[in-house]
């Protein structure tokens, strides 16, 4: 078989259309404002995998007669992964000497599976708790599409060499018909099982199907005007834009509306084929763009790992910050792309035959993965040993309702409850909130005196999903939190129908919302309690610390050695204005409800306007921004005042 039929013709507005990709996760993983609807540039780069994939082994089958699997596998397993190596490793080697022990054990994992490209498999099914790391996200979240692509790689050559030998007149159809199949498996699991619809690979692919369609229509189509390919693109790139702009408005993704970007990928794709008046003459050939979208693999390996670890080593984030870190995601991209990625995919050896190709890359692949998983196998045996430490209990002193499945987190919008004190008890309050606001766990049980069996005290809580009426784009998992909406839909429909005597709803002051939307948000949420329950709290934000407390307290030598240090030791000012914002807004909504109140036990919390790490010899957070479960519990008179107990 002759070894010409390697790659497509190379199109300058191909890559500018990956550029066009890239920079939208870009903004929407950097928290652009109007972005956030920026992570479909991931479906952009589905689709365009798919045309180019496809034409490549459609290209090859008629002009060899044949597909050659192993030359197939080799050459992708060129093209990807010498690059996608690189960063794991020299993200786990920042990771490992940046951040402190007890966030290595769930990014090993991550990297491990991204190593087997199996990452979005990991991030389903892994036993996940959201306190093990609570300072930092995963690093390596991003590569659950690189294995829905490889997995997709592996699968597709085979639906092709059976679709071209058993029925090559009916390609289009089939390739529709296999396509929709997929599309009605998303949208089945989208209201299913949002989480498996957004990281499986069988729910994902009719995107590429699309893709192979667009190249087949584009195959068989006469050349259109350059009139027409311009208005095409256009519209194409206008369309993707717009999605990326109001895809925050939406409830679910992927759902109904990831069409229109998938949609218009393919019309810009087919705007710029090959016959298409305008194909290297269009602005997405020529100058940055085009740079931009021959570096976008690259850059997509490393922007996600600056932003997560960059974020963890700075004070603070803000608009500069942000800006510094994606410069840098674009200088590691660029020095990927010249010193690995394309001198690896340009250089041959006729020699070395795919197989072996494919041999020496699964050792490699298996070497590396050894390697994170001794390492998360280290740091699990040395914060086992670090148990008995005082520091390393603070660490996971969390509130005991994380033992009892209160909270699913972003694995479901399913509402689970937990129950504390009598059900014989006369009187019922509801804790409703995220993290922070059941942070209050311990010291509102307290408060209400389970004991005395007046009190029957229900928990309805999910991880970083704030009691507000407004869609949340959450940068943990890179996408809309869908299940939080849901969440709360249904959470409000259960307490309507409790219709408890006290409702305590807490939330972080973190959340990119405006005032508008914090004061609008809450009035809605409340406004549908008013009539079910007798009184209504709102736990006011709480300050949080410019560093990961209990890190700090080991790096000056512990709490004895913190003791005779200046007072100002791990300590930082109180002036977060994320949570100036939310303050804000709760006050006009509690204004403007009367049948609400406002408790803000801040004052307890760092006095003076400055937080601390230790405060009279008690260990305040077991994070950056979480109460430990033991200062909690010292507040708790602090709450039954708040709340007008006896």
């Amino acid at each position: 078989m002759s070894q010409h039929i390697k790659q497509l013709p190379y199109n300058p507005s191909i890559q500018g259309l990956r550029a066009v990709a890239i920079l939208l996760v870009l903004a929407a993983h950097a928290g652009v404002p109007f972005l956030y609807g920026g992570f479909i540039g991931v479906d952009v780069f589905f689709v365009i995998s798919g045309y180019l994939i496809t034409g490549l082994l459609i290209t090859e089958i008629e002009r060899e007669g044949e597909l050659s699997l192993s030359r197939f596998y080799a050459r992708r397993l060129k093209r990807l992964m010498p690059a996608l190596m690189l960063m794991l490793i020299v993200s786990a080697a920042a990771i490992f000497a940046l951040t402190p022990v007890a966030e290595h054990p769930a990014q090993a994992s991550a990297a491990a599976s991204a190593a087997a490209w199996v990452s979005n498999f990991y991030f389903i099914f892994a036993e996940q708790n959201y306190f093990e790391s609570t300072s930092l996200a995963n690093a390596f979240l991003h590569t659950w599409s690189l294995g829905v692509e490889e997995q997709f790689y592996l699968l597709w050559p085979l639906i092709v060499i059976l679709i071209c030998t058993l029925a090559s007149k009916y390609r289009l159809p089939l390739l529709l018909a296999i396509s929709l199949l997929s599309l009605a498996l998303c949208m089945w699991l989208a209201h299913s099982n949002p989480v498996q619809a957004f990281y499986l690979m069988p729910a994902r692919i009719w995107q590429f199907g699309f893709g192979a369609i667009t190249w087949l229509l584009a195959r068989r189509s006469a050349p259109p005007s350059s009139v027409a390919t311009t208005i095409q693109l256009v519209i194409g790139l206008a369309a993707i834009l717009v999605s990326a702009v109001l895809i925050g408005e939406s409830t679910r993704y992927p759902d109904w509306i990831s069409l229109v970007p998938t949609l218009a990928t393919s019309l810009c794709l087919l705007a710029v084929s090959p016959g298409a008046s305008c194909t290297a003459t269009t602005p997405l050939a020529r100058g940055p763009l085009k740079y931009i979208g021959d570096i976008s693999y690259s850059l997509y390996l490393w922007h996600w790992p600056v932003l997560v670890v960059g974020q963890h080593l700075m004070t603070e984030k803000t608009a500069y910050s942000q800006a510094a870190l994606v410069l840098t995601a674009f200088l590691l991209a660029h020095l990927s792309y010249r010193l690995v990625e394309n001198p690896i995919r340009q250089y041959q050896n006729a020699r070395v035959s795919p197989k072996w190709q494919i041999v020496a890359s699964l050792v490699v692949i298996v070497l590396i993965n050894v390697q994170l998983i001794k390492w998360h196998n280290s740091a699990t045996d040395q914060i086992a040993a670090e148990a008995p430490s005082v520091l390393a209990l603070a660490r996971s002193d969390a509130p005991e309702i994380y033992r009892y499945g209160c909270d699913d987190w972003y694995a479901s919008a399913q509402v689970k409850t937990c129950h504390f004190g009598s059900k014989e008890a006369p009187k019922v309050a509801v804790v409703w909130g995220d993290s922070i606001g059941l942070q209050w766990f311990p010291a509102i049980k307290q408060a209400l005196d389970l004991d005395s069996g007046e009190w029957r005290l229900e928990v309805i809580t999910k991880s970083s999903c704030p009691i507000v009426d407004q869609p949340i784009f959450y940068q943990r998992i890179g996408r809309i939190y869908t299940e939080c909406s849901e969440w709360k839909k249904g959470a409000a429909a259960y307490l309507s129908k409790l219709q408890p005597d006290l409702i305590l709803i807490g939330s972080a002051g973190s959340y990119d919302l405006t005032t508008e939307q914090w004061a609008e948000g809450t009035i809605r949420i409340i406004e549908g309690q008013l009539s079910s329950a007798k009184q209504i709290a709102i736990i006011a934000p709480t300050y949080g610390l410019a560093f990961n407390g209990i890190t700090c307290l080991e790096e000056h030598g512990g709490l004895e050695q913190v003791r005779t240090l200046p007072q100002d030791t791990c300590t930082s000012p109180a002036d977060n204005p994320q949570r100036a914002t939310a303050m804000t807004g709760l006050k006009l909504a509690v204004d403007s409800l009367p049948g609400a109140t406002l408790i803000d036990l801040n004052d307890a919390v760092c006095p003076g306007k400055r937080c601390a790490a230790l405060l009279d010899g008690a260990i305040v957070f077991r994070d950056n921004q979480h109460l430990t479960a033991s200062f909690a519990a010292s507040l708790a008179n602090n709450m039954r005042v708040a709340l007008g107990m006896p």
